[in-house]
């Protein structure tokens, strides 16, 4: 079942880049709209194979946690 989420996911940013590189005249456009892309699908198949991963509120609030007791 995780095979053809990865072939999705694959096919899913092929397309985009595809799109996105055919619809900008610009290469530095193209050239971070694909690495943007790449790397969202990157994180897509990281987040397919470790579920347990902690999510972005996680993240911020052990980064920032300490600075709200401070601050308090």
């Amino acid at each position: 079942m995780k095979f053809i989420s990865v072939v999705g996911i694959c096919l899913l940013t092929a397309a985009m880049v595809y799109g996105e590189w055919r619809s900008s005249a610009q290469k530095k456009a193209r050239i971070v709209a694909g690495g943007i892309t790449l790397l969202s699908a990157m994180l897509a198949l990281t987040l397919l194979f470790l579920p347990s991963l902690p999510g972005p509120t996680q993240w911020i609030k052990l980064l920032f946690g300490k600075v709200d007791k401070f601050m308090k």
